[in-house]
């Protein structure tokens, strides 16, 4: 809205850098300069590995882990900031229920 309202074209410009940690914990020390409130952040899962016919207790408990590592690094750097839970290989979970 800000954007729309600004009168002066060079003002109207957004920039966005997206950053793909992949789960890579080279970076988890740099989370603190990375994640900042301004941020929006998209946690990405695998949903084959919590339900359907693949998942395991292994897999269930190990995408719970991550999922919350995820979720509570980004609340204690970025509190307040959006954040988006996709879940992947949908085809690979038959059923509608678990979606």
């Amino acid at each position: 809205e800000a954007l729309a309202e600004e009168d002066d074209p060079e003002k109207r410009k957004l920039v966005l850098s997206i950053w793909d940690y992949g789960g890579q914990e080279v970076f988890y020390a740099l989370h603190h300069v990375f994640l900042t409130r301004f941020g929006v952040y998209c946690v990405v899962f695998d949903m084959s590995r919590l339900v359907g016919e693949s998942a395991n207790e292994e897999t269930i408990e190990s995408s719970i882990d991550l999922l919350l590592f995820w979720l509570r690094s980004i609340y204690m750097h970025a509190k307040g900031a959006p954040i988006f839970l996709v879940g992947t290989h949908k085809d690979v979970v038959s059923k509608v229920e678990d979606h």
